[in-house]
């Protein structure tokens, strides 16, 4: 995006794959503990801040070599909605999560202070994701429509 300045998009990239990564990895430790301290399965809203996790690190491999790779494999209204399926991912995990540890009749130590700030965490990740489509929403409405050259006229024709 030549709106937000690359500097600007490669910092963004890496604040979300290390929320990501911390997600991940705290959501990891939690259901570790699920499968081996209880005898119940892990929550559905843990599993699911893991399948954002994961989506968002898939996500972040496509916006960043897509565009530098394949010019016509990247177009910006799929990036802006990779960008928004991120954002809405992270925020019903972490609403959902949160909503499972404030419903817990007793949450102590430390696999309780592990899931505060995993929800904590994915709530930053949705942050993020929400400054990075807001930033790619700006630029599509300030750049000019595009319109087809005559190659792809002439290929539309024939």
């Amino acid at each position: 995006m030549a709106a937000m300045g690359r500097s600007t998009t490669v910092s963004l990239r890496i604040f979300q794959a290390v929320l990501a990564v911390a997600n991940l990895g705290l959501s990891a430790y939690v259901i570790n503990w699920y499968l081996e301290g209880t005898r119940r399965g892990s929550p559905s809203p843990l599993n699911f801040l893991v399948f954002a996790a994961c989506f968002s690190l898939i996500s972040l491999l496509y916006l960043e070599l897509a565009p530098r790779f394949f010019q016509r494999g990247a177009p910006l209204y799929a990036i802006f909605t990779l960008e928004v399926l991120n954002a809405l991912f992270f925020f019903a995990g972490f609403i959902a999560y949160s909503i499972f540890i404030g419903n817990l009749s007793m949450c102590q130590g430390i696999v309780c202070g592990a899931s505060r700030v995993d929800t904590v965490v994915a709530a930053a990740a949705f942050c993020a994701w929400v400054a990075s489509a807001a930033l790619t929403g700006i630029y599509l409405l300030r750049s000019p429509p595009r319109r087809p050259d005559d190659k792809s006229m002439a290929m539309q024709a024939a």
